[in-house]
């Protein structure tokens, strides 16, 4: 099994990167880390405490993350895409009570520490600030991390926070430059993949008439109100683009999914028009780089492979396939 930590900024495609986690017999989620981006955080870590409540899993540690961008400003939120809850139409029934006492990073280093930090790879969904402050505060830890996967960038292709730079990486460019240029075994899942990664209004009602749990329920709502907002913005898009479940997604490699090349990255984090830009050569004749700094960035996803996959973890298919193959070898 693939053991993960999740950081996340638990907005709607954010909600179905955990969804799928909990739903996947192949990923050991260790713990998420809730910090803020879509909404604020208090809503984000609630979201995450509501979405394990569904899922009947509260063994799963909730760690408290950032509240705003290491330049210290304000963070911008995104309401109007992801409602003003972070779940669309849903206002999560969870009292406040439930989560005040939250969890630090001293219990993220514990997590790691406690495990074989050698098998961990860790998933960041959201604002790279919480994992760049887990870095900062002890890089030995986070140094034995096998691996990590960033949801971020826009390389050669329009962004959809501003017309140069994705979300993540505009809501705090310092750290997602820091991550880009420093943290080693990193994979970047950008725009250039995740606009490929589509659950079209029939891929949602073939999980809606599938579902089995109180965690499936949601699924349909969430993402016909995703869809309205994507049909405000990109009129005719196929779908809704589900670029945080495509980064969970990548973790598993399989076959034929993406397209990867190496490169050098860095983010513009000078306050600018081009604030956020993610930027690597890819002029004609460039090759794929290798050894410190080299950055694996997604460039293309298989569409379909992707759908069918996902529709297939969710509504447990791929679960009852293996329990059928256990029985057949015994």
């Amino acid at each position: 099994m693939k053991k993960v930590i999740l950081f996340a900024d638990t907005g709607i495609d954010d909600a179905m990167a955990l969804i799928y986690a909990l739903r996947n017999p192949d990923i050991d989620l260790l713990a998420v880390v809730s910090g803020y981006g879509n909404v604020e955080r208090e809503k984000t870590y609630r979201n995450v405490e509501y979405l394990l409540d569904l899922a009947n899993r509260s063994d799963i540690p909730v760690i408290s993350g950032s509240t705003r961008p290491l330049n210290g400003e304000d963070p911008v939120f995104f309401p109007d895409i992801h409602g003003e809850e972070g779940l669309g139409p849903i206002q999560p029934p969870i009292p406040e009570e439930r989560y005040a006492n939250r969890s630090n990073f001293s219990k993220l280093f514990r997590i790691i520490k406690e495990d074989d930090p050698n098998e961990i790879t860790i998933v960041n969904v959201g604002r790279c600030t919480s994992l760049a402050i887990a870095w900062y505060l002890n890089p030995e830890v986070m140094g034995d991390i096998k691996e990590t996967y960033v949801m971020g960038g826009a390389f050669l292709v329009p962004g959809n926070a501003t017309p140069v730079a994705e979300a993540n990486f505009y809501g705090d460019a310092i750290a997602a430059n820091y991550i880009c240029q420093n943290v080693p075994d990193l994979t970047v899942i950008p725009l250039n993949a995740t606009r490929e990664a589509l659950l079209t209004p029939r891929d949602v009602e073939l999980i809606d008439a599938r579902t089995d749990s109180p965690l499936l329920d949601i699924v349909e709502p969430i993402l016909d109100f995703y869809y309205e907002v994507y049909q405000e913005l990109e009129p005719g898009i196929e779908g809704t683009p589900q670029h945080d479940l495509a980064a969970l997604v990548a973790t598993l490699e399989i076959p034929r999914m993406f397209t990867y090349e190496k490169r050098e990255v860095r983010v513009q984090h000078e306050e600018s028009y081009a604030n956020g830009l993610s930027i690597a050569d890819f002029r004609p004749g460039t090759t794929d780089c290798s050894g410190d700094g080299c950055v694996r960035i997604a460039t293309d996803l298989n569409r379909d492979l992707f759908a069918n996959h996902v529709i297939e973890v969710l509504t447990n298919q791929r679960g009852r396939r293996k329990l059928r193959h256990r029985r057949q070898k015994k």
